[in-house]
């Protein structure tokens, strides 16, 4: 699969009020539709009634958005997600939320470090069990939000400083702020906590 930065040649210029729409535009919304695999995607139907229709097309017939929400269905793996996305979006580099939150993940895979734009992740409600999994995203810089309740990762004692402690670029996690006082305790010695949940 080729990374989906290969989209946009570094010189050309990209129009910002381009971006500005697909930052703004409605989400691509697939959720609640029984998916187990993303082979298939773009053989789906975007569910409009959340979101009051479904995104633009661009002058490639893709959808000119920069959210993908896969909620609420039995996906285990991600395979599949860069090759939907590049068919799915005009600009798939500029995929900047996904939401995967209701699912039966049980790992945190590389698949999402394909976009170096992504700024929201959505994973609660799945079965991720191993804190160190959260240290595969450190890479995405622009990550800004974050949700993992709902996992058993998230019953750990210093959950929510070991999260922070590996992902430093996050001012949200589930859907609360990061405080200036949890920057301040946030230190090696809160990973000394175990890291899996059996």
């Amino acid at each position: 699969m080729n990374d989906s930065s290969q989209n946009v040649p570094k010189n050309q210029h990209i129009d910002p009020k381009f971006v500005q729409d697909i930052k703004i535009g409605k989400p691509l919304d697939y959720s609640t539709k029984n998916l187990r695999t993303l082979d298939k995607l773009i053989n789906e139907t975007p569910l409009s009634a959340r979101v009051h229709g479904v995104p633009v097309r661009g002058v490639n017939k893709r959808f000119i958005c920069g959210a993908i929400w896969l909620n609420n269905n039995y996906l285990t793996s991600l395979q599949g997600l860069t090759k939907s996305v590049e068919e799915l979006l005009e600009l798939p580099a500029y995929l900047i939320w996904i939401d995967i939150s209701y699912n039966e993940f049980k790992n945190i895979r590389q698949e999402f470090l394909h976009f170096k734009n992504l700024r929201i992740l959505y994973m609660h409600g799945n079965h991720i069990n191993d804190i160190l999994d959260v240290v595969k995203l450190k890479s995405l810089l622009k990550l800004r939000t974050l949700t993992l309740h709902g996992n058993p990762i998230s019953r750990l004692v210093n959950y929510r400083s070991l999260v922070l402690f590996y992902l430093p670029q996050i001012k949200s996690l589930d859907f609360s702020l990061i405080t200036r006082q949890e920057r301040s305790v946030t230190s090696p010695i809160a990973c000394s906590t175990v890291n899996k949940i059996n």
